[in-house]
């Protein structure tokens, strides 16, 4: 993707190539913190944008690179991580949760929090502090057993609702930010319906995502290969036993390690990389303000029938595909 489609752009923080550069830079935000690179990935090309609200702290973020993070024990904040492509995995007090452009992360404060991200993560973070947020939600944000939230499905209406909201304002900061951020009463307005909405999501029980269940190292391989393998071929008409062979096991493993993680099929797996194609083509059509029709974007991505794409895509994103293109 080229330099001037990353959201924030006009706002840059860091730039970097150097992994011991990227953790000072992010220790000097947020906390203490490690970054490792992973395998023989791309170089390392930190890309980290902020916007600065009156006590929130609006960031978008990629790596480019294949990454472990050890952010050692966090600040007095809640970071909220909405991915925009690609996967992370993150794990806190023994539990795991990945996220993907469906699932969105809750970092807690002062916890200790691991993360792995996929050379291809780039997410938009919001960081709120804990007092302005538990002075809303009341209580520390858990599931239903007690156990701090760390998930939530963006397909439950209430966090797809939330979620949209900060897209929308994350890319009205990217388009306006200039007059928005001259108004102080208007950024302390912005943080107070994002803090607000998020008092919904905490009281919606039926948005908690199941965990990861631990798999072994060999299985995380093959899974790694899987994914990169659909990464790279998502717009052809795969089949479980294409994948099965890229990844070097059998289709029945391959089905039982995409259920372990992810609570899908190997195909779904693919749908929604299709699917977050097409959304993020007729998103960045719509703010270069290029002439495109839906149905060759859904073409190119891998989709044949159209009907049962518009489905798909509206279940995922809470809209049509010609309301994103629109910007309605």
């Amino acid at each position: 993707m080229s330099r001037e489609t990353h959201l924030l752009d006009r706002f840059p923080l860091f730039r970097s190539h150097s992994t011991d550069e990227a953790s000072a830079m992010m220790s000097s935000v947020f906390s203490p913190h490690r970054l490792f690179k992973c395998g023989p990935s791309h170089e390392l090309s930190l890309r980290h944008n902020r916007v600065g609200l009156s006590q929130i702290g609006l960031n978008v973020l990629t790596y480019g690179a294949e990454v472990d993070i050890d952010p050692g024990e966090r600040g007095d904040f809640y970071m909220f991580l909405l991915p925009l492509r690609g996967l992370a995995v993150t794990e806190c007090a023994g539990r795991s949760a990945v996220l993907d452009p469906g699932t969105m992360g809750v970092l807690h404060p002062r916890q200790r929090t691991s993360m792995h991200w996929a050379s291809d993560c780039e997410m938009v973070l919001l960081e709120v502090p804990r007092p302005m947020l538990e002075d809303v939600v009341g209580v520390t944000p858990t599931t239903r057993d007690g156990d701090p939230t760390l998930a939530l499905a963006r397909a439950t209406p209430s966090v797809g609702a939330w979620w949209q909201s900060v897209l929308d304002m994350t890319n009205s900061l990217h388009q306006f930010g200039d007059q928005w951020l001259a108004q102080p009463q208007m950024q302390q307005a912005m943080e107070g319906f994002l803090v607000a909405g998020l008092g919904m999501l905490f009281n919606d029980h039926d948005a908690q995502m199941p965990l990861a269940q631990p798999m072994s190292a060999n299985s995380q391989r093959a899974l790694q290969r899987a994914m990169d393998f659909i990464q790279a071929h998502a717009s052809d008409r795969l089949t479980v036993a294409d994948i099965a062979s890229a990844a070097c096991v059998s289709p029945r493993t391959l089905e039982a390690a995409f259920r372990r993680r992810f609570d899908q099929s190997p195909l779904t797996y693919v749908r929604g990389v299709q699917l977050d194609r097409v959304h993020e083509g007729l998103r960045l059509a719509r703010s270069d303000r290029r002439g495109v029709h839906v149905t060759d974007i859904a073409m190119e991505s891998g989709f044949t029938h159209m009907g049962r794409f518009a489905g798909y895509y509206k279940k995922r994103f809470g809209c049509t595909p010609t309301q994103t293109l629109k910007g309605a």
